[in-house]
């Protein structure tokens, strides 16, 4: 492996760990609880819009969320009628923390040349 801050790349299998429990096997999903950790509360349409996905995948991946106990979803009454609003949940709060903390532990081990120069040594851009 290429001499970084990590040389044994611990922060990446941690973070790896993180992202490979269920239910955050999934981008959508990763998405939404980041999306949610940031804002604590969002519209359903506010997700689809974000997500770009169909009103039943995005069903179908809050479901997964709420199951492992990410997630809250309530119906709301507005002036403009009901509205369906997600919010996260204490444990969903503290899984979305974790995910930033080893995404910024990463972003700080990272050497500032290679801040610079693009990928590792070995790495595509794409």
């Amino acid at each position: 492996m290429a001499q970084t801050g990590d040389p044994e790349g611990t922060g990446l299998r941690t973070l790896g760990d993180v992202l490979l429990q269920e239910p955050l096997r999934n981008s959508i999903r990763v998405l939404i609880l980041i999306s949610l950790g940031m804002n604590r509360a969002l519209a359903f349409s506010d997700l689809l819009e974000l997500t770009g996905t169909s009103k039943g995948s995005l069903g179908h991946h809050l479901e997964q969320l709420e199951t492992a106990g990410f997630v809250r979803t309530r119906m709301v009454f507005t002036l403009g009628g009901p509205r369906v609003r997600i919010e996260i949940t204490p444990q969903g709060l503290a899984k979305y923390d974790e995910l930033a903390r080893e995404l910024a532990r990463l972003v700080a081990a990272r050497p500032p040349a290679a801040r610079r120069e693009g990928p590792a040594p070995g790495l595509s851009r794409g």
